[in-house]
Parts: structure tokens; sequence; C-alpha cells
């Protein structure tokens, strides 16, 4: 449990450092799920994969952030950072948790149940996978920050928002940097 915990609690860190602007909503009106949204490197984003993590209204929204995420789970492999032991424990971990295992706010589980009714998939099944998936994806991004950018250490609420600054800076020189590898076909 104290695993999970863990995962959970570096999602709602990673979250923040991301850059989400909640103002931008558009309708997935003529979208299918297999229509590519972004092209990172060699990796397809589709708006499937973005309806699997974020709610309906917000997934047009979330392209740039899934971009800046790639590039950095990308960014991390090309520094031959060696997480297998440490994704195997997790999926050791999500493999026997159940939603009612989690503490969690009321919004945060009726946004898996939700996910899962949309889904068309069992609320657990959909809630293993995905904390599996954002496990694995906060796993990378933890671990590139830390080697790429500087360490998270313990902060208060303060010295949280100028690393989150910070970092968005660091995270903007990059996608800049790597602009030839990102194609955005759906803004």
């Amino acid at each position: 449990m104290k695993r999970i915990s863990l995962f959970i609690m570096t999602i709602c860190l990673v979250i923040p450092l991301i850059g989400y602007d909640n103002n931008k909503q558009a309708s997935l009106e003529g979208y299918k799920d297999s229509d590519i949204a972004a092209i990172v490197g060699d990796k397809e984003i589709t708006i499937g994969e973005l309806r699997f993590l974020n709610a309906d209204q917000d997934v047009l929204s979330r392209i740039d952030d899934a971009v800046r995420v790639e590039l950095m789970i990308q960014e991390a492999k090309k520094m031959n950072l060696d997480l297998s032991d440490k994704i195997d424990s997790m999926k050791k971990a999500v493999a026997t948790t159940s939603l009612d295992d989690i503490e969690m706010e009321k919004s945060e589980r009726e946004f898996i149940k939700s996910q899962a009714r949309k889904l068309g998939m069992k609320t657990d099944e959909n809630f293993k996978e995905y904390l599996e998936i954002t496990s694995e994806r906060s796993l990378y991004i933890m671990e590139y920050t830390q080697k790429a950018f500087r360490e998270l250490v313990p902060f208060n609420g303060e010295e949280l928002a100028v690393y989150n600054e910070e970092l968005d800076e660091f995270l903007d020189e990059l996608v800049n940097e790597q602009q030839n590898e990102i194609k955005i076909l759906i803004k």
C-alpha cells in the first residue's frame, strides 16, 4: 500500500510541473480514438491515449502536455536510466491493488469511475491500467528531472512553486531544442 501511495503522490507532484491550461477546452466531435494528435520522435500520441488519461473535455488542451511528457520519457531512455526493477515492483504492486485500497478525493474516485464507464471497462480494470501507465510515466519523469534538471527535495509550498516555474522553463527549452522531433497534428 505504501508503494502505491508513493506513486499517487508522485503523480500529484508531476501534474503541476507540466503546465496545464484549463481555459482551453474544445470538443472531440469529429475525432476518432485512432486519430494521431501528435508525434514525438517515432512515438505517435493518439486521441484514444489522451482520452484514457483525461476527461474528454480536457483532451485537446492536454496535447502539449502529452508532448512534454513523451519528450521527458524519451530523454530518460536516451540516458539509459535503468528503471526496470522499479517498474517491475510497481507493476506487482498495481496488480494486487483495487480502487478501494487507495485513499483519494471523491472527485478523483468519480473521475476513475466515469472513465471506466466511458471506455466500457470495469472500474478496477480501468484503475489498474490507469495507475500502471501514470506510475511508469511518473518514474521516468522523476528520474529524468532529477538527473537532467535537479533533484527533487522536500519543499514547502513556496519552494515547490519556484521549482515548478524553473522546471517549466527547462521543459520549454527542451521542447524548443527538440522542435524537429515534434509534430502536433491537432491544435
